[in-house]
């Protein structure tokens, strides 16, 4: 993606990829986020936009990546709201980037939201955000987390997590980064640290996508923007995956799947193959 003036980060990335699509007309757009303007310079959403409508950004990168992220959104957003209309206590947004559900989401309400990352990615994000959302919704929390020296669970329990209400963790855009043991942390912290009837969501690569020639310039434009793809699990072992490790009620969607269900909205847009959408409940330990 083209750059000017701010440094490029995966987050702003996908605030730029969000502010495209609010370029397409409503009755076709996948997502909605009025506020992703507010991370991305004007010249970087006029030269990209240029690049996704011609069709190019598809042509470097892998397939359908663009489409992905943007479905990616549409249905993170989808599962929040069901989880909140289902009584669910309190939202965990980890690595929440430039997410801004919490303040566009109505059905939130006073429901307590913790945004957890790194304390630089949130005082940008709270910058950009005072020009156009000031006031903060009730019960939101920054919770800001430096991984490399702190513990996520002291820091949300400082924030005022509680683990006996039924939480929804919502982990988008952030595994592939991450080392094994990384993840294993905090899907260890998520198992034993939530409500039965808790639940979480994320994306993921599978390994497969993480080789060839397009994979490659997928991974020399991540570390552009200060990342590098680390993780993929391979195809099919989403379910034995998460098993292993204290989740039940595993609902994985590739692409396929996502067309499946947005097939009205997607039309012909395609989608990423070798990533994909997995939700899960954290299981009974009692039994």
């Amino acid at each position: 993606m083209v750059r000017f003036g701010q440094p490029m980060s995966t987050a702003r990335g996908v605030a730029l990829l969000r502010a495209i699509e609010m370029q397409r007309p409503a009755a076709e757009r996948l997502s909605t986020d009025p506020y992703a303007r507010a991370f991305v310079n004007p010249l970087t959403l006029h030269s990209t936009a240029l690049m996704v409508r011609s069709g190019l950004l598809d042509r470097i990168l892998p397939r359908g990546t663009v489409d992905f992220a943007i479905v990616r959104e549409r249905y993170v957003h989808d599962l929040m709201v069901g989880e909140i209309r289902n009584g669910i206590g309190q939202l965990v947004i980890l690595g929440a980037g430039f997410d801004t559900r919490a303040y566009r989401i109505p059905e939130l309400g006073s429901i307590p939201v913790f945004e957890v990352d790194h304390p630089a990615t949130q005082s940008a994000k709270r910058h950009a955000l005072e020009r156009v959302a000031p006031t903060l919704p009730a019960g939101h929390r920054f919770v800001a987390v430096d991984f490399n020296t702190q513990s996520l669970g002291e820091r949300l329990a400082a924030a005022g997590y509680d683990e006996t209400k039924r939480t929804l963790f919502v982990w988008q855009g952030v595994i592939m980064y991450l080392t094994q043991a990384g993840i294993d942390a905090t899907l260890s912290f998520i198992a034993g640290h939530s409500a039965p009837g808790s639940s979480l969501v994320f994306d993921y690569f599978t390994t497969g996508a993480l080789t060839g020639n397009r994979s490659a310039f997928l991974q020399f434009m991540t570390r552009a923007m200060g990342e590098r793809v680390t993780f993929g699990i391979p195809e099919g072992e989403i379910a034995p995956f998460l098993e292993a490790r204290g989740f039940s009620g595993i609902r994985n969607l590739d692409a396929p799947g996502l067309r499946a269900l947005y097939h009205h909205t997607l039309r012909n847009r395609p989608l990423m193959s070798g990533a994909a959408i997995v939700s899960a409940k954290v299981a009974d330990r009692t039994g």
